[in-house]
């Protein structure tokens, strides 16, 4: 092999393809004929690698799943796309209307990737990769979400190779929309927009979401109850939080709502939802109690929902709920066995 030296693994083989792609790439300087090449050696090369298991014992560098299920074809047109050439785009477009292109060329380049992209007010972009099919963080460093400096990615310690290389391919298309005549020595700062990268977020840890293999034969039966009607309105209300108790002289032993909260090492906090304004908690309480839930704000200045209970048909229609979906797995366990704790 020309270009391919040293191969031990499947990761490893996609790893080195990445690297010579980027250095070839016809839209970036390189040679059709080199790349071709390079793809008819990878090709050959992962017909050897893609039936050989992951041992548990070696060093994850991120591309382990990378495009898992897709052939050699498939996984080099990807990668095509991937680092196609983008060049300086800036032509006088709005923050609000980067947003939007870099909605869909994350859609369009990494379409089994999600990534939280917002405007922060008028002059800065968050972009947030929340879960793709790599290990985006070393098992050393023991994150769940980390915040990635832009400037130094290539220096940023507990990322895996395969997430540097994701955040940098998208520091350099989202920049690519960018001006900068800042003079930091007079303090003058004039740029289009402010950047911020993360992986995972304080609310929602970054999540490795494997690809669905097509299956050969039956698939197993798993056990299915539609949510119900009391259930259901329950969770909308809530929305992304919950009622708990914390810690806390002010509220002990009250139930108040709050929402989850992950520390970049895997941390769990409960945070409490605490209201400056009476008029933007009622918002929370008028939702709460369309849904059956008693509540009441425990005051304005820093106070907080407290649950009360939950009206008499509201407990009713929870119990029938929770009646019939016991039943209902019963029914089910009768007739397929014992459900796992994964699927229960």
């Amino acid at each position: 092999m020309t270009y391919f030296q040293n191969i031990s693994s499947l990761a490893d083989l996609k790893k080195k393809y990445r690297r010579l792609a980027i250095d070839n790439h016809p839209d970036k300087g390189g040679s059709t004929e080199t790349m071709q090449r390079i793809n008819s050696e990878f090709e050959k090369l992962f017909a050897v690698w893609k039936d050989v298991p992951v041992s548990p014992t070696s060093d994850l560098n991120g591309y382990e799943n990378d495009y898992g299920g897709a052939s050699a074809g498939e996984y080099a047109r990807y990668v095509y796309n991937e680092y196609r050439w983008r060049g300086s785009n800036y032509n006088g477009q709005s923050s609000r209307e980067i947003v939007e292109i870099i909605r869909s060329w994350l859609k369009e380049t990494y379409p089994k990737y999600k990534f939280s992209v917002r405007r922060d007010r008028y002059s800065s972009i968050d972009v947030t990769l929340m879960s793709a099919d790599f290990e985006a963080f070393t098992k050393e460093s023991g994150y769940i979400h980390h915040s990635v400096n832009h400037y130094w990615i290539e220096n940023e310690k507990g990322l895996t190779d395969r997430a540097r290389e994701v955040m940098t391919n998208v520091k350099d298309f989202v920049m690519s929309y960018n001006y900068d005549n800042s003079d930091p020595m007079t303090d003058y700062f004039c740029t289009n927009f402010y950047l911020t990268l993360g992986i995972g977020k304080w609310s929602t840890p970054y999540k490795v979401v494997l690809p669905k293999l097509g299956m050969k034969g039956p698939k197993p039966k798993t056990f299915r109850h539609p949510e119900g009607a009391a259930h259901r309105a329950i969770r909308q209300a809530l929305g992304k939080g919950r009622f708990d108790f914390i810690e806390s002289r002010r509220h002990s032993g009250y139930k108040v709502y709050g929402a989850d909260h992950y520390g970049s090492k895997g941390e769990h906090y409960f945070w409490p939802k605490q209201y400056s304004s009476a008029k933007l908690a009622q918002k929370r309480i008028d939702k709460l109690e369309k849904a059956g839930i008693i509540c009441t704000l425990t005051g304005y200045n820093g106070g907080c929902i407290r649950f009360i209970g939950y009206t008499t048909e509201t407990e009713r229609m929870l119990r029938q709920e929770e009646q019939e979906y016991n039943e209902a797995r019963e029914k089910w366990e009768l007739e397929n066995g014992p459900l796992c704790p994964a699927s229960a």
